[in-house]
């Protein structure tokens, strides 16, 4: 089996982050465990890994040989990945994460049990923060760690964290996008997919394997195919998000109906809403207390004003956009390309 296949990398990398995660708790006093252990659970959780494969794929196809810089990216990838999916689910008030409590509520069970001060949701929030904190540290010492020069290290970290940067700045966008009494205009919920997915999912990635590879800039067209590419993976993830089951997402599906959550699919339907459609949307899009019916009815508005159909044929562009990106590519490993092609094809039929 290729040594960089999508299964063998996956193997590699479950194995890997179940060693660290043993040794980083041992290192835990008995007092702050707790915050540790409920970031360890949702990181080891499951996942499809796709960040962080994409990491190693992009380390070997740009030249990579070392096995402990490819499987160290990949590891440093998963890290802050955690890192942000943990404050993220506080940002969205959501009880799940990958098929069981995200880590703030465990932190607050745990707070009930042991009868601690200070409040049990308060504190949950709290040390959630602080564990995130410490493991985007932690990612950094990881990388730092790497067999690579001086100067590969020093410009691989500098880019991946302003990476990791824009990708915050899309989140204080999309959390500003919900909250303002505005409409948001389609190019603000754009630059969000852009800067909050596109950065984080594929760009990011992509170079943080090249650069460790010693490739310090991307061809530009790799840079197009991210964009692009991100951007599909956000518009299915979002139908996914309203319109999947929950056993298979691994969340709430009404959870971005109830957080008022600023997606093409809103876009489109508070645009093309009748006034009666428009009452149920303001009624219950963004009402944390919405009932089933509501959301319900709201799933169903998404689809009668065609909002669903017209996001499907908005995820359609950029995957042509992606794959136009690739066909131009003359400088790529064709093995990679491969693999690249199928990533977007993967991140359009998704069902979990």
């Amino acid at each position: 089996m290729d040594k960089t296949s999508y299964t063998v990398l996956l193997e590699k990398i479950n194995h890997d982050l179940e060693r660290l995660t043993k040794q980083w708790q041992k290192q835990e006093q008995a007092g702050e465990g707790a915050p540790a252990k409920a970031f360890c659970d949702v990181l080891l959780r499951g996942g499809k890994r796709l960040r962080g494969v994409l990491a190693m794929q992009s380390y070997y196809a740009h030249g990579g040989e070392d096995d402990a810089v490819a499987l160290g990216a990949a590891r440093v990838f998963e890290i802050i990945q955690t890192s942000i999916l943990i404050v993220d689910d506080i940002a969205d008030r959501s009880d799940m994460r990958r098929g069981g409590p995200a880590a703030h509520r465990q932190l607050a069970d745990v707070a009930k049990a042991a009868n601690l001060k200070g409040g049990d949701a308060h504190y949950g929030v709290v040390q959630t923060m602080n564990i995130a904190y410490e493991t985007i540290n932690l990612a950094t010492i990881e990388l730092l760690k790497l067999p690579v020069s001086a100067d590969i290290a020093r410009q691989t970290t500098r880019r991946f964290h302003e990476n990791i940067a824009m990708t915050i700045r899309g989140q204080i966008d999309d959390i500003y996008n919900e909250a303002t009494p505005t409409v948001v205009p389609l190019s603000a919920i754009e630059r969000v997919m852009e800067r909050k997915s596109a950065y984080y999912t594929v760009l990011s990635p992509l170079e943080l394997g090249a650069q460790l590879a010693g490739v310090n800039t991307l061809p530009p067209n790799l840079r197009e195919y991210s964009l692009a590419a991100g951007k599909v993976f956000q518009i299915a993830d979002d139908i996914l998000g309203t319109f999947g089951a929950s056993a298979a997402t691994g969340k709430g599906s009404n959870d971005d109906i109830r957080e008022g959550k600023q997606t093409l699919l809103a876009h489109y339907a508070f645009e093309k809403a009748t006034p009666q459609q428009k009452k149920v949307l303001e009624k219950a899009f963004g009402n944390r207390k919405a009932s089933v019916k509501q959301c319900d009815a709201v799933r169903a508005i998404f689809e009668q004003t065609g909002a669903l159909e017209k996001a499907k044929k908005r995820q359609v562009h950029y995957e042509k956009e992606a794959l136009k990106a690739l066909d131009d590519d003359k400088i790529t490993n064709p093995a990679f390309v491969a693999e690249l092609r199928g990533l977007v094809n993967y991140f359009a039929k998704r069902t979990s």
